[in-house]
């Protein structure tokens, strides 16, 4: 029997100004930008709708205003959509502490809009149900230390902290990508500020500290970040190609 998903309200990370996309956000948020006709936003709703996601919440900043009339004109059905607008940008941790008071105190699931993969999400809060901690968080096996910061973890899949962009990991050492897509308890939220933060720095490492348990599920599928020119030229590509098919990002 399928287990039932416990976790109906999400956040939709969508702030962000996307530089590194040069042209490509100048006048539009990288949340919209498109692959084989989805926006980015789009493949994230679809994939939180199949869970059983209830309610998303999306931070907005730049150009806020066209994602929300993209999403009037392309309302997603039976799913409560609701906006925490930040005056100015606050960053992944104060981004979702603004928004605190929309979550109800419930657990919520954390997604960045920047990103595809053919995760399944169902799978990753069953992991989460079966292993209760403060927080999940997924990662892409790597040891590509040159392109990003790296997650350690042990054998027992617990984080156990983070390498800085440039700093390689230790022979053996279990390291991966970050996702971009995690859960947060309310305990968890109560390590975030509404003020300019890393949910990274305040919240991970700060947990750490205090002996708090982050489990880790890991994913050996597919991941993009498209958080660069070069990235999104990638995934157009290959999805153009059939090596990885859209249906599979949706799911």
């Amino acid at each position: 029997m399928t287990q039932k998903n416990q976790i109906k309200t999400a956040m939709i990370l969508a702030a962000g100004y996307g530089s590194r996309l040069r042209h490509l956000t100048k006048k539009k948020p990288k949340s919209l930008l498109k692959i084989d006709g989805y926006t980015l936003l789009d493949i994230q709703i679809h994939k939180l709708k199949k869970i059983g996601i209830k309610r998303i919440i999306i931070n907005l900043h730049y150009y806020g205003k066209i994602i929300k009339d993209h999403l009037d004109q392309n309302p997603p059905s039976d799913i409560e959509i609701l906006y925490s607008e930040e005056s100015e940008i606050l960053g992944t941790g104060g981004g979702i502490a603004k928004a605190e008071h929309l979550f109800q105190d419930e657990t919520i699931i954390v997604v960045n809009s920047d990103i595809i993969s053919d995760l399944l999400l169902q799978d990753f809060l069953a992991f989460y149900e079966n292993n209760k901690s403060i927080s999940v968080i997924t990662v892409w096996p790597s040891r590509n230390y040159h392109d990003y910061a790296l997650v350690r973890y042990n054998d027992k899949k617990e984080l156990v902290g983070f390498l800085l962009k440039e700093m390689k990991p230790d022979p053996g050492e279990l390291t991966g990508i970050f996702m971009g897509y995690y859960i947060l308890t309310p305990e968890a939220r109560g390590f975030l500020k509404p003020e300019f933060s890393s949910v990274v720095n305040d919240f991970f490492q700060n947990a750490l500290r205090e002996k708090k348990k982050i489990n880790i599920y890991l994913h050996q599928g597919s991941w993009i970040d498209i958080g660069t020119q070069e990235n999104y030229s990638y995934a157009t590509r290959i999805i153009s190609e059939g090596k990885i098919v859209i249906d599979k990002l949706l799911r």
